[in-house]
Order: structure tokens, then C-alpha cells, then sequence
């Protein structure tokens, strides 16, 4: 049998459950323009959110989950000892390391929360990112101005496949591990990469020091819901050329926080999602919830979803992303292994493609093609890494 890729998917097809009733909307954010010129944007100027990922809010997430004995679980265990129940749902018992998952990775390296990292490891980290803004493209992407703008646009190329489906943690989990490569390969990053523990800044991301002047550049409040030009940090002054949605419009990296978005990116939140036992709900929990607040909340770059890794914090952010997926499948071993679901948005009343271990998963050339049983455990043989905590 011929595996399902993640290549630009042409057949029609159906999203079931509740993707079904949020496509329609979705896809139109994603797919439209908006005409923003960089003469029109100037240090300081205002810029309007002009496209944002759907969300659900935690009340949604908790009917949603009402009916699964994870969560029924999480509830009562709560009522009785909140700190015991939240080291509970939250796998932190370290199961990853003593379970046998085969041959080839008897060290992972360990991804390391931002707090967590030395200052010289954090200044190396926006260093190497900077190396990519400034290296010549290879020719993969036509509107990319250096390497790093590449792999945006990869991002953008694949996003009506990779939002809204079951493919949406195993394709940014491998995602975030190319752009992980690229800094180790194409500008010598050595020390270990970093993940962002949103939780423990939600509501008030701008203290979570990464958005100084010395690492990421600030993160001011919105202001009237809109953000401004990103004027200090290393990435300031940068001009973006991927996006927004399938344009290719230069315009400045702007943010703006929306405290009421970045509220709902909390450990109940988190947890919530976690307790669904099937895969699929786990994921469209994840994925409108703490994933999408996240977004929305850091600026109108990152609220934008199909060029949002123009922001380098999206990959702090999908770090964390793939920090709660990893959570989730260390509470159960078969978790390592199973996955179900579409490969892709449905379309036009027809079924979708089905989700498999042999689904494969492309950058378009930036790393070679994989499938999802090659990613679907961190620490197998393949990626070979996991979290701090």
C-alpha cells in the first residue's frame, strides 16, 4: 500500500466531529490577503490583528470532555488533592525513563524550559536563529529572502493540511525538530534547545523573559487590538516577506499581547485537554485551546496562522505544544505507538485521507520526508530527546 503523504493533499474530503462546523470559517482565514505594504508600516505604528486562529474557551474544553473518564478522573482527584492530581495528569513522573523503547536512543537530549537555561545558552539560541534571518536562500521558496524565511514558507504552503486534522501535532513535532537541525547544522548551535512553559506567564506573557531587549525583542500590550513594530532584541527592525495568509507582502514583525487571550493558556487548560483519552479529542482540545490562545494572544504575526513562524517565537510556542502531546502519550505506552484520525482537513463532502503511522510528513527538501511512526515517540531512535520537565 501506498503511503499517505502530507504533500499538497488534491483530493476532496470530509472533517468530522466539531473541525467539521469550524473548517469553513477557518479556511478562510487562512487562505485570504491582506494588503499591508511596508511603506504603510513604521517603527512605532500601529498594526491591526487582522486574522486570528479559531479557539474554544476552557468551559467549552471542560463540556467537551465531561463525558471521558480521564477527565471524570482529573475532577475528583482534584477535589481531593489539587498538587497530587496536577503531578498526576500531567506525567510527571518521569515514565520516559524507564520504559524500554528500543534500540538506538539511550541518551536523549533534554529540551530545557527558557528559565531553566543559562544566559550564554539563551544568547546563543537567538544568535543562531539570527544566523538563519541572515543566510542567502538556498531557492526552494521563491518570495524567501534567507534561509529561515524557507522554512516559513513551507509552513505556508502546507497549512490548510496541517491545521484542523489529526496531522497537526505529528507535523509541527517534526517541524520544530528541522528548524531544531538547522540551527545545529547551518549555524552551529550546541547547547540545548529551549521550550516555554506558557503556563506559568498566563496572562502576562510579557514577563516571561523571553521578550527583553537582549533575547526575543519586546512584547508590548495590544493597544485598541493592535500590535506595533518590534523596534529592540535581536530581530529588530527585521522585514517579513512570507505571508500574510497565501500573499507575500513585506511588512515588520509586530506584537501586541492580548491579556485576555494569553489568560487562557493555564495548567487547568492544559490538563483539561490531557485527561481526553482518545487521541482525536486530546488534539482538537490542544489545538483550539492553549495552542490557538497562544498565537492569538503574542501579536498580529503569530496570530496569523499561515506565515506565524515569521515570529521566531512560534517555535518556543510549538515547543510547548509538543511538550503537552508528549504529557499526554507518556501516560499510556501505546500512545508512543497508535495514531488515528485525517491526514487532512476534509473537503467537499468526500472522505479524508486517514491518518497512519505511514503518513508521511515533508519540509519540502529542507530535511528529508519521514512518516509518523518515525516521530510519533521522542525518544526512540529518530528524534532521541525529551523534556525537563
Amino acid at each position: 500500500m501506498r503511503p499517505v503523504s502530507l504533500l499538497p493533499v488534491t483530493q476532496n474530503a470530509q472533517t468530522t466531529g466539531s473541525d467539521k462546523m469550524k473548517f469553513s470559517a477557518v479556511a478562510l482565514i487562512l487562505s485570504a490577503a491582506v494588503a499591508v505594504s511596508a511603506a504603510a508600516v513604521k517603527p512605532g505604528e500601529l498594526v491591526p490583528f487582522t486574522k486570528t486562529f479559531e479557539t474554544i474557551s476552557l468551559q467549552e474544553a471542560q463540556e467537551m470532555a465531561a463525558d471521558d473518564p480521564g477527565f471524570r478522573v482529573m475532577m475528583a482527584m482534584e477535589a481531593n488533592d489539587e498538587a497530587e492530581a496536577n503531578n498526576t495528569v500531567n506525567g510527571l513522573a518521569g515514565r520516559g525513563e524507564v520504559e524500554d523503547r528500543g534500540p538506538g536512543c539511550t541518551n536523549p537530549a533534554v529540551r530545557v524550559e527558557w528559565r531553566n537555561m543559562r544566559p550564554e545558552h539563551k544568547k546563543s539560541f537567538v544568535t543562531a536563529i539570527r544566523c538563519l534571518m541572515d543566510k542567502p536562500p538556498t531557492g526552494i521558496a521563491p518570495p524567501a529572502r534567507n534561509r529561515y524565511e524557507e522554512l516559513v514558507w513551507v509552513h505556508q504552503q502546507q497549512t490548510a493540511n496541517i491545521h484542523l486534522a489529526g496531522s497537526f501535532l505529528p507535523w509541527h513535532r517534526y517541524y520544530v525538530h528541522t528548524f531544531s537541525r538547522l540551527l545545529r547544522n547551518e549555524c552551529g548551535y550546541s547547547a540545548p534547545f529551549p521550550w516555554w512553559d506558557e503556563t506559568r506567564d498566563a496572562g502576562n506573557f510579557a514577563g516571561s523573559g523571553l521578550f527583553t531587549a537582549e533575547y526575543f525583542g519586546s512584547l508590548p500590550q495590544a493597544v485598541n487590538g493592535q500590535g506595533t513594530c518590534i523596534t529592540n532584541g535581536a530581530f529588530a527592525g527585521k522585514l517579513l516577506h512570507i505571508g500574510p495568509g497565501s500573499s507575500n507582502v513585506e511588512r515588520c514583525l509586530s506584537r501586541g499581547e492580548r491579556r485576555e487571550a494569553t489568560a487562557n493558556v493555564n495548567s487547568n487548560f492544559v490538563n483539561t485537554c490531557n485527561s481526553r483519552t482518545a487521541y482525536a479529542d486530546m488534539r482538537e482540545c490542544q489545538e483550539y485551546g492553549p495552542h490557538a490562545h497562544g498565537h492569538n494572544g503574542i501579536g498580529p504575526v503569530m496570530a496569523e496562522p499561515a506565515a506565524s513562524p515569521s515570529d521566531p517565537v512560534f517555535f518556543m510556542h510549538h515547543a510547548f505544544v509538543d511538550r503537552n502531546w508528549k504529557v499526554w502519550q507518556n501516560q499510556a505506552q501505546w500512545r508512543w505507538t497508535t495514531i488515528s484520525g485525517c491526514a487532512a482537513p476534509g473537503r467537499n463532502g468526500q472522505p479524508c485521507p486517514p491518518l497512519t503511522l505511514d503518513t508521511v510528513l515533508t519540509t519540502y527538501g529542507i530535511k528529508p520526508d519521514v512518516r509518523v511512526r518515525d516521530i510519533l515517540d521522542t525518544e526512540a531512535a529518530f528524534l532521541c530527546y525529551k523534556y525537563d520537565y
